[in-house]
């Protein structure tokens, strides 16, 4: 198999530059640089062409529709299987690093960090909700803090559009997730039931882990059978964060971490309402996790 290197992406792809590696996985590989047009941006190739379908929807969503606080896509094509890649995304690059990384290094975030986090998710949620787009893979690889302490939400790879055809097969056992953070009706590919309440399910879970310092699924489980099992059955320890007069954001993150879509908001903007209800006395309260 041909490796994708800086020099073929630019024998193949015009007005780029400073091409540097950034991943390398199964299905792309992802570099660095700088395009004539665009300054700074991120190359991804896919590799395996049993990528391209669910590819092509990614570009098709984020062409369609300009969703906040997430990476904007310049440009896209195809390439030649020949040399390495089917297709290319030249995409916005995002300042930063992943709140993964964040957390890394500082485990609990601060609860005004979370605050901020929360509010974001929330607003790219209510706007997802109205082009019809579940994102499917909202966690902490996926969200970028920038240098001025915003966030941003990337990788639309596995996003589903409600008014477009499925691409998992029904009969599937289990539909496109990650463990940990995808709702059980998600990972159990119920598919009428898959709405922007499984996004809320993952923001709760983001919002919990963020706060608590631990994961409520996947610290301590065996393995990803395991991880599935408790993201059904176990119910996380209530959070306790000082300032949280009444445990309000500890009760909004659980009901957001319902094991059924009912017992969740019924949609991003009731959630918003709900959460900008209770974020002025957290943010004047500036309290941490206790």
């Amino acid at each position: 198999m041909i490796e994708v290197t800086a020099t073929l992406i630019q024998s193949q792809i015009s007005n780029l530059s400073a091409l540097a590696p950034l991943s390398r996985g199964g299905q792309k590989v992802v570099f660095s640089g700088i395009h004539k047009n665009y300054g700074r941006v991120v190359v991804k190739l896919v590799t395996n062409p049993q990528s391209d379908e669910r590819v092509a929807r990614e570009i098709e969503v984020a062409t369609a529709c300009r969703i906040p606080n997430t990476a904007r896509l310049y440009e896209s094509g195809t390439g030649d299987p020949a040399l390495g890649f089917t297709t290319y995304i030249i995409e916005e690059f995002v300042e930063g690093c992943t709140l993964r990384h964040e957390l890394e290094k500082h485990r609990p975030l601060a609860t005004h960090v979370v605050i901020s986090l929360i509010t974001t998710l929330l607003d790219t949620a209510v706007a997802m909700e109205k082009e019809g787009i579940v994102h499917r893979d909202i966690k902490p690889e996926n969200i970028m803090v920038c240098p001025d302490g915003s966030f941003k939400l990337l990788d639309f790879g596995i996003a589903r559009h409600l008014a477009m055809t499925s691409l998992t097969p029904t009969e599937a056992r289990f539909g496109p997730h990650t463990a940990g953070y995808a709702a059980p009706e998600q990972f159990r590919n119920l598919k009428k039931e898959i709405d922007i309440r499984a996004d809320l399910f993952a923001i709760g879970v983001v919002a919990y882990e963020c706060l608590s310092g631990t994961h409520p699924f996947t610290d301590g489980a065996r393995d990803q059978l395991d991880i599935l099992r408790r993201t059904e059955q176990m119910i996380p320890v209530p959070l306790a964060v000082n300032g949280d007069v009444g445990g309000q954001l500890s009760a909004f993150i659980t009901v957001l971490m319902s094991k059924y879509p009912s017992r969740r908001p019924p949609s991003a903007s009731a959630a918003k309402t709900w959460f900008d209800a209770i974020r002025g006395g957290l943010l004047s309260a500036g309290g941490s996790v206790s």
